[in-house]
């Protein structure tokens, strides 16, 4: 009887092991796979990179992007823009102009939604960063 429980101590003790694997193998796929705390990892340790390429992409999507009315994403020499009709007021172009501006504002508050939770840390640690420094400097503790 001595064989056999000794090989069941050595079953169940491999069948702990396994499941300990088991549980490091599952934790390392959710951290994997946990795409907003890789982002924010990466926006931390190299938010020069990130706010580079955002002015990057700021730059790009302004010179090739827009709307297609402006003289120089046309290539046309500067002249002024042709009236449509004689119905539309001056009052209506200025709204038009007021809510194409309201639109990139609402546009620019809902990106800055889906990245707040992102940015959050990054903003927090740099302002606790800038807190602490200037309280060094003070001779504060």
């Amino acid at each position: 009887m001595n064989a056999s429980e000794a090989e069941l101590a050595k079953l169940q003790q491999s069948i702990r092991e396994s499941r300990i694997a088991i549980s490091r193998q599952y934790t390392g796929l959710v951290s994997d796979l946990d795409i907003q705390k890789r982002f924010t990892e990466s926006v931390r340790h190299h938010p020069l990179r990130w706010v580079g390429g955002a002015a990057a992409a700021g730059l790009i999507a302004t010179i090739f992007g827009g709307r297609g009315g402006s003289a120089r994403s046309q290539g046309k020499s500067s002249q002024a823009p042709k009236k449509v009709s004689e119905t539309i007021g001056t009052a209506s172009v200025q709204a038009v102009g007021a809510l194409s501006k309201a639109g990139w504002v609402a546009g620019a508050l809902e990106v800055g939604k889906v990245l707040y939770p992102i940015l959050r840390p990054l903003v927090v640690e740099l302002a606790t960063n800038a807190a602490k420094a200037g309280l060094a400097k003070r001779g504060r503790p």
